[in-house]
């Protein structure tokens, strides 16, 4: 319901007050304002506007771009009912009061106090005088407001139950009181006419707006339309809807009416919106139901033609002939031609028309009854050229007595004799291009032409004379001649004429017209020109186009070469694909204003900005502040006019930027300062000047700024100098440097052959490892073999844990590695390590005693790296200690208390002739050592000293007891975190025969099975994927093996497997390719990818990664720990999928995915989808159809990835889609299930309650707690 309006001067937005808020349009878009009812809104004499509505009184805001609540002096809300302009400021009107805002100071205050009516409620105000207010309520009577005291006195004219009043130029008072009309009164109140529905036209009482236009009086009434009443003669004219009448008026009841500063006339309507009432000389007749007068009968016109009694006959395409007659407006439709082409339609006498039918040849048209007649042809091959063909005759009266048959033969055919006289081809002519259409036909002159050529009848010798050929690449559409005698050609190259007596061609040049379709000359001096969509009128003295448009009038329409016709009356109609095109030969006066352009917003980024811009129009910017969108506003007397912008940016290359939109991009601004103009076209095809818009800076990073550049200068004059120093310097070193690599090379050679020698143990021993693991498992400890599996299990757990050791090592010498520094408690954390030896210890009888220091809670050091510390000295106690004594742990504080010392003491042959202080040293063993691997104390060593701690040993024989003690120290203050150590030469440390290294404990085999997945191993070693089939056969439901990555790529295409596990170094295909090949093909893409290497290093680790891998295993390995990672796989893919199909928003592609080629797939998927979220035709088809994949290949991927088909993922989407838009905007239901795709609001609830269990209304009233 449009119950206010108001159009900016400034520049030219059109304000629109409902009862749900504000509305602004600027021509292109509207935009939202404020909520409630808005019931007055206005534009001051400083162009700011003011909106009335229940919660008081608002002021727009240009640089916030909103309306805000204005406030009195005591910061109170002022609360108005109504406004008006005055001298000096604005007045309000509210309950018994008056306020006023001043343009001096821009204060609004208190103004009066209404005396005596103290509680007189101000719905409207006028003003009466230079002193005096006029106040009008519907419920109380009208009264005059003295401006200088607030004293109030009644109106001399009745005021009773005013709905609206008007105070017209003359000062006469239009009243309209409720459901009796309108009345009008003097200044003096005297009546002077009254208008009701008993005594004028009026078609009912009920007047709810009065407007003055044009020195008429406007009335917009409930139910009965606009009434405008012409007050000198009393003649009252009525503007109705009439249904089907697209030229009717949209809606019959007006609430409101507006006569804007430019003269156009607006109308609110109470259900139908704003509407915008112009007069226009135009009018397209389109198809309309049968029966109906005010309509065609099918709208593509195929021929016209008018007879001598002004009648206006049209040939449809399928719809028959239809009588218009231009006296009433009205049609006729001939029911009996219906569904018949009337490709050509000419006169023939009084009563009788000649009419061709495409396909059927040539008929007599009776007029008055209506009944074809077949035209009798007794030569057989005129009647088969005429009629048999298949092809479009046209036919043509070029003078009483004769018709000319226009095909590929023209004949001329004699009323009267009933004569056919064939046309012969003059000199110059071959052939006719296409077909011969009539020009005009004046006296013994008659024109015709055809793709190619104009020619002329030479009636004496009825012979074609050939008087014109285009030139090669020339195409003739259409041509017609003026009162002059020149002929308009409109071709494929635009507009263009030829003058018969000079014999001069002149193309007419334009920047408008590219190809025209149909024009005519009619007698006001004007070109009427019809391309595929626009309509433009050439004026030939003014030398000028003039575009026309729907505010004109004129509908889009394809307008045809063949029916055109200028009426005798100097009307002109034109036909096309999409209707009758009517041109009254006087059109409106309509002053041609040149519009104007400013700026009207700008954004950077997506955020608004309008508010940074300077008065001078200069705004600055960062070089990365992309992309910068620049709106403009064309201040125009047709708001709806939409011409084309040109836009010229000074500093970039200047080339001028062409658009149909109010608006220029700029998306890549390189630094500098930009000045920005823009220019749009006027109706006659000229453009506006160019106004300057903005003053746009682009500033530099801070990297490119001139003091930067400055100082890199110098530090690079400064490097170069240093450098040349630097080179001196090396030339002295060079011998030393040479030695080193000398020595680190040997040192590599070494460290080489150890690594290459531990990766090649790998694989072997994880074939003795695992199944001894297996069988010792399944060995109950009574029987007779278990001590010797057991015996052969331990030591090839220890042969593990070595080549463990000096891989780990190396790992450290290559890269960096880190401390993970934590709190934990020291004696628990003791005694259960400890508890880990006491089976192997009571078996010898060995007695493990802890002595803990009562002071010592909690110690932070790297829990793992000191697990190792402690079972290395702890299995080398083991190892010296004999039978039947004991092994004693203790802790205790260095004397200073920083550092915390654990010692382990054993009873063995201690360290007599052993010199302590190489203990830890390598190639160092003492006199009693036993074989080992040596390496032991010397890898505790470095453990040690990088917690910043100390190892050492001495004998128990200088303390009077056997055997021998070593102990670690660790700092007591060491902070929890994450410590990284740089790499070095750890394994020139280690390489000494000295002690044993720690064991891994084992761990438990899960007792978890996947019966339902399918696994394929790959490896090139038979024995190895032999026995891990056999181990995994009972806990997958299927396995598949390959001897290399080309089988195993095959089988994942053919088989599709839930999880690969694959060795690395094969054949034809190693492990990494197959992982790349596996995570780059879409269709397989989502299958994890398990590595399995005899490298620990983190290199081949980290380029397993970047290959896909998801997981990796080094050899040996145990056949539990793998099963638990391929379980682990498998469950956080089922875990996923549970997050797409459980209620909630989806997990972004890369959480939900597993591979680079998934990820990207998903983001596709949903940015087609969120592009297209609006259209209804959104689903499978289209979806693969932008992709480019099967709907086979779309349901397994979205299956695999997310368990769910395409038509769930997308109504997902849909409703995250619908829940953002119902709880951050005020859109209606019905516009968010436009927005989300959704044919109709009712079928948008039903799946919105299917997904959240409540309706939209009710989810916006009271979300989720998780969504607030």
């Amino acid at each position: 319901m449009v119950r206010c309006m108001e159009v900016s001067q400034e520049k030219g937005y059109v304000w629109i007050g409902t009862r749900s808020g504000i509305g602004r349009f600027d021509g292109y878009e509207q935009r939202r304002y404020l909520r409630g009812n808005v019931t007055h809104i206005l534009e001051d004499e400083e162009h700011t506007i003011w909106a009335i509505t229940e919660k008081g009184v608002f002021r727009y805001n240009e640089k916030e771009d909103k309306f805000t609540l204005v406030r009195d002096k005591d910061n109170n809300p002022v609360i108005a009912s109504s406004l008006c302009l005055w001298e000096d400021g604005v007045i309000f009107g509210g309950r018994g009061s008056l306020y006023k805002y001043n343009y001096e100071d821009h204060i609004i205050n208190l103004f009066h106090t209404l005396k005596p009516n103290g509680k007189y409620h101000i719905s409207n105000l006028y003003q009466w005088d230079s002193r005096t207010l006029l106040a009008t309520n519907r419920w109380a009577k009208a009264l005059f407001i003295d401006i200088a005291t607030g004293n109030t006195r009644p109106v001399p004219f009745n005021s009773e139950q005013i709905i609206s009043l008007l105070i017209d130029k003359k000062g006469n008072v239009w009243v309209a009181h409720y459901n009796q009309g309108v009345s009008c009164y003097d200044r003096n109140g005297k009546q002077l006419q009254t208008y009701h529905t008993q005594n004028s036209p009026l078609k009912t009482n009920v007047v709810l707006s009065l407007e003055e236009h044009n020195g008429q009086i406007w009335m917009g009434t409930d139910g009965g339309g606009i009434h405008i009443l012409n007050p000198q003669t009393g003649k009252i004219s009525t503007l109705r809807y009439i249904p089907g009448d697209r030229y009717s008026l949209p809606a019959n009841s007006i609430l409101c009416l507006y006569n804007d500063k430019s003269d156009n006339m607006w109308a609110g309507s109470v259900r139908n919106g704003l509407i915008n009432i112009k007069e226009v000389g135009m009018k397209t007749y389109q198809d309309v139901l049968p029966g109906q007068n005010y309509g065609l009968s099918e709208k593509t016109i195929l021929s016209i033609y008018q007879d001598h009694d002004n009648q206006i006959w049209i040939g449809t395409d399928g719809g028959g002939i239809n009588l218009f007659d231009p006296a009433t407006g009205k049609f006729h439709h001939i029911l009996s031609t219906w569904e018949e082409k009337v490709a050509s339609i000419t006169g023939m006498d009084k009563d009788h028309l000649l009419v061709s039918l495409f396909s059927q040849g040539l008929f007599i048209f009776h007029k008055e009854t209506h009944r074809y007649q077949p035209l009798v042809i007794i030569n057989d091959s005129i009647n088969d050229i005429l009629c048999h063909r298949g092809k479009t005759v046209n036919v043509y009266q070029n003078t009483p007595e004769t018709i000319l048959m226009l095909s590929e033969t023209p004949y001329k055919y004699h009323i009267g004799k009933k004569q056919f006289i064939p046309i012969t081809k003059g000199k110059g002519i071959t052939d006719i291009v296409g077909t011969l259409l009539p020009i005009n036909s004046t006296g013994e002159d008659c024109y015709l032409h055809d793709l190619e050529h104009i020619y002329q009848i030479n009636s004496s010798l009825n012979e074609l004379e050939l008087i014109f050929t285009c030139q090669t690449d020339t195409v003739f559409n259409s041509v017609s001649q003026d009162e002059n005698g020149l002929l308009w050609i409109g071709s494929n190259h635009g507009l263009s004429y030829y003058n018969p007596g000079t014999k001069q061609y002149t193309l007419v040049p334009n920047t408008l017209i590219n190809e025209i379709s149909s024009l005519i000359c009619d007698r006001q001096g004007r070109v009427w020109i019809g391309t595929e969509e626009k309509l433009f009128a050439y004026l030939i003295k003014e030398k000028k186009f003039i575009l026309f448009g729907e505010p004109d009038g004129v509908v889009q329409n394809e307008y045809l070469e063949k029916p055109r016709l200028l009426s005798s009356s100097g009307d002109v109609y034109m036909g096309g694909v999409n209707g009758l095109l009517h041109i009254n030969r006087h059109l409106p006066d309509d002053p041609a204003l040149l519009p104007t352009l400013q700026l009207a917003d700008i954004l950077v980024g997506g955020e608004r900005v309008y508010d940074r811009i300077s008065n001078d129009h200069q705004l600055s910017v960062n070089e990365k502040s992309k992309p910068i969108i620049i709106k403009i506003i064309t201040r125009d007397k047709d708001i709806f006019r939409k011409p084309m912008y040109r836009y010229t940016i000074t500093g970039l290359n200047g080339q001028n930027i062409y658009s149909y939109l109010p608006e220029i991009n700029l998306s890549s601004l390189p630094t500098g300062s930009y000045h920005i103009k823009a220019a749009c076209s006027t109706r006659n095809g000229d453009w506006t000047a160019d106004y300057d818009i903005l003053t746009l800076t682009v500033l530099p990073p801070w990297y490119k700024s001139g003091w930067f550049i400055l100082s890199c200068t110098l530090f690079i004059f400064i490097s170069v100098i240093l450098t040349f120093i630097l080179i001196l310097r090396n030339k002295e070193t060079k011998l030393k440097w040479a030695m080193k690599e000398h020595e680190q090379q040997v040192y590599e050679e070494k460290v080489r052959f150890l690594i290459n020698i531990s990766h090649e143990l790998r694989t072997p021993l994880t074939l003795i490892h695992a199944p001894l693991k297996q069988l010792m498992d399944k060995l109950t400890a009574d029987n007779e073999n278990y001590p010797l599996i057991q015996s052969i299990c331990k030591q090839s757990e220890r042969m593990k844990n070595i080549l463990n050791t000096v891989l780990n090592v190396r790992k450290m010498e290559v890269g960096q590695s880190t401390l993970h520094i934590q709190s934990i408690q020291l004696d628990e954390w003791a005694e259960q390590l400890i508890s880990d030896f006491k089976p192997e210890a009571s078996v010898r009888g060995i007695t493990l005693v802890y002595q803990p220091e009562p002071e010592i809670q909690t110690l932070c050091f790297d829990k793992e790296k000191c697990t190792t510390i402690l079972t290395n000295l702890l299995i080398n106690a083991l190892k010296y200690t004999p039978d039947e004594s004991t092994i004693s742990i203790s802790t205790r504080l260095s004397e200073d208390r920083t550092r915390v010392r654990i010692s382990i003491s054993d009873q063995g042959p201690g360290l007599k002739d052993v010199d302590t202080n190489n203990l830890f040293v390598r190639f160092y063993q003492g006199n009693n050592s036993r074989p080992g691997t040596g390496i032991g104390l010397s890898y505790s060593k470095i453990l040690v000293e990088q917690h910043g701690g100390n190892i050492g040993a001495y004998d128990n024989k200088n303390f009077g007891s056997p055997g021998a003690t070593f102990w670690f120290e660790l700092p007591l203050n060491t902070e929890p975190g994450n410590i990284t150590l740089h790499p070095q030469e750890y394994l020139n440390t280690l390489l000494a025969p000295t002690q044993e290294t720690e064991s891994i404990p084992e761990q438990q085999e899960e007792n978890k099975t996947a019966p339902s997945h399918a696994l394929l191993i790959v490896d090139d070693n038979k024995d190895l994927t032999d026995y891990l089939a056999t181990a995994l056969k009972d806990r997958f439901k299927t396995i598949w093996v390959a001897a290399d990555g080309e089988e195993a790529l095959r089988l994942c295409r053919e088989k599709r497997p839930h999880i690969v596990v694959s060795d690395i170094q094969m054949p034809h295909m190693n492990g990494y390719e197959l992982c790349k090949q596996i995570k780059e093909d879409l269709e397989i893409s989502h299958i994890p990818v398990i590595l399995l290497t005899a490298r620990n290093d983190e290199e081949s680790q980290l380029y397993g990664y970047k290959n896909g891998a998801d997981a990796y295993i080094t050899k040996p390995f145990e056949v539990s720990m793998l099963y638990a990672i391929v379980c682990s796989q498998l469950h956080n893919r089922e875990r996923m999928r549970t997050r797409y199909t459980d209620i909630g928003p989806l997990p972004p592609p890369e959480e939900g995915t597993f591979s680079s080629a998934d990820e990207e797939f998903l983001n596709r998927l949903n940015q087609i989808i969120t592009e297209h979220l609006d259209n209804e035709q959104l689903g499978i088809p289209f979806i693969c159809n932008k992709i480019g994949i099967s709907r086979a290949s779309l349901y397994n991927k979205l299956k695999a990835l997310t368990d769910m088909g395409a038509n769930d993922y997308i109504t997902k989407i849909r409703m995250e889609r619908a829940i953002w838009l119902i709880l951050h905007t005020e859109l209606s239901v019905n516009d968010i299930a436009d927005k989300t795709g959704f044919s109709t609001a009712r079928y948008f609830s039903t799946v919105f309650k299917q997904h959240t269990g409540c309706s939209p209304t009710q989810y916006r009233e009271k979300p989720p707690v998780n969504t607030q």
